[in-house]
């Protein structure tokens, strides 16, 4: 997943001037009109939205259903927020919102959890999204009700040189990592965070003129990028990345209450479901990469390791009060995904 900026609605606009982009309807039991970026492949995919939609039409009897427009057939992902706010699209994954709606990314705070936990740290994301006042404000402004939310498994490093087996040896090391928060991850490493698209990014790993990448282990093979890759360094637990499904507003408002029901309780299911899913892959996904011949090393997390990660959520801090947002608002958001992430990964 590659962090984009989203654009303005100047997109969406033109859009929602043509037919062939479908609009979506204003009869309660029309299909739902999906906006996603993933392919139906993808792990993300198959985990969440897909098993979400069999488990609302299942419950509903066929009276709740989807337009599902996978692989950003319906508009380009970074639009997919302006598309759910303006009704272009009735449902989006808002994965590029970071500008928008920092508070929401808390998840990339790295080491705070250990892939084995992201059910329980998912639990709490979920809950973190529904109770945080700030995220549920901008939520309103936005034309937004959140579905359902996860997390995916932490981010880890790949690389295309095999003598990379350790921490100790990313020194200097040139690692892709687009965001606001998992470049300060990779520099806390002694790597050297480059933000380059994903073209680019694929050119320059393949060329060598950056030494690695940072995705989750459950992402990489659904990316190019897994051809390139010689070893990786896990278990360095460098945050995660939150998924979050939305509906527009007016759309959820229209729907009788019992439908409205179905979709929250299919969304409790669904990040139980999809952080389960995601969390059983890890093994299975490291036991592949071996299989194709890739080296992987498991990072010891020295002091000093930990202390430098821990730095990183003082630095994203201080970016976003930089940015004017109070700084207690920040804090007090931090303390709370600390809270509910202790309270969920101890169950």
């Amino acid at each position: 997943m590659w962090v984009r900026r989203i654009r303005t609605s100047a997109v969406v606009a033109g859009c929602l001037a043509m037919t062939a982009c479908g609009t979506t309807g204003t009869g309660p039991h029309e299909a739902l009109v999906v906006a996603d970026l993933y392919t139906p492949s993808h792990s993300i995919s198959e985990a969440g939205f897909q098993p979400y939609m069999k488990q609302v039409e299942k419950q509903s009897g066929g009276r709740l259903s989807f337009d599902y427009r996978d692989s950003e057939q319906l508009i380009a992902v970074e639009d997919n927020p302006w598309a759910v706010r303006t009704g272009a699209a009735d449902v989006a994954n808002i994965l590029y919102m970071d500008s928008q709606m920092p508070l929401m990314y808390v998840p990339q705070l790295p080491g705070l959890f250990e892939d084995r936990n992201v059910v329980g740290a998912s639990k709490a994301f979920w809950k973190y999204v529904q109770s945080n006042r700030r995220i549920q404000s901008d939520f309103r402004k936005w034309n937004m009700k959140p579905l359902f939310c996860f997390t995916t498994t932490n981010y880890q490093m790949q690389f295309s040189d095999k003598s990379v087996d350790s921490v100790s040896k990313l020194s200097g090391k040139q690692i892709r990592a687009a965001g606001t928060i998992l470049p300060h991850s990779i520099e806390a490493t002694g790597a050297i965070s480059t933000d380059l698209n994903a073209a680019e990014a694929y050119d320059a790993f393949n060329r060598g003129v950056i030494d690695g990448l940072s995705l989750s282990v459950t992402s990489m093979r659904d990316y190019s990028f897994y051809e390139l890759i010689e070893s990786a360094v896990i278990g360095v637990d460098l945050g995660a990345f939150p998924v979050c499904y939305t509906m527009n507003l007016d759309r959820w408002n229209a729907l009788p209450r019992e439908d409205r029901h179905t979709l929250e309780e299919a969304g409790d299911r669904a990040v139980v479901k999809a952080s389960t899913q995601l969390r059983d892959q890890v093994t299975s996904e490291i036991e592949q990469w071996k299989r194709d011949g890739i080296d992987v090393h498991t990072a010891e997390r020295s002091p000093r390791l930990k202390a430098e990660l821990a730095d990183v959520e003082g630095e994203w801090t201080d970016q976003l009060v930089g940015d004017g947002m109070k700084r207690e608002t920040v804090e007090d958001a931090i303390a709370q995904w600390k809270r509910l992430l202790s309270r969920e990964t101890k169950k």
